[in-house]
């Protein structure tokens, strides 16, 4: 392992925090991961819904010391959305329209924790002609 990289392994905030197995995941992993839900095939140029949510796998506190500050949305490394949030939701989640004229890669969200950082999800998306 490079020094680099161990030092961001141990940093929080050091670069995009991912799950390290989706199967078992850890309670912070829980608090942090965006959820998507979209559907699993779209047409391409049709509109559908994508709601991107944090805390929903457990409950992440949202106060003035702790909070979700944003989340957002790609398609590949094709921005789609911003969300700012504030301490002030119960659950951050957003849900926003969305259409797609090409197949980018999957759909990857971000959330931003003010405590504990950047934290990544992707969903596979299939457009169809």
């Amino acid at each position: 392992m490079t020094q680099a990289k161990y030092i961001c392994e141990q940093d929080i905030l050091c670069g995009v925090r991912t799950a390290r197995d989706l199967n078992t995941l850890s309670e912070l992993e829980q608090k942090h991961l965006p959820v998507i839900s979209a559907p699993e095939k779209v047409k391409r140029d049709e509109v559908f819904e994508v709601t991107v949510e944090t805390g929903k796998l457990r409950v992440h506190p949202n106060e003035p010391g702790h909070f979700i500050e944003w989340i957002e949305l790609y398609s590949g490394d094709t921005f789609l959305f911003r969300a700012n949030l504030s301490g002030s939701l119960s659950l951050p989640k957003v849900s926003i329209p969305v259409k797609l004229s090409h197949a980018h890669g999957p759909l990857k969200a971000w959330a931003k924790c003010n405590l504990h950082g950047l934290w990544e999800v992707t969903k596979d998306i299939e457009v169809e002609d």
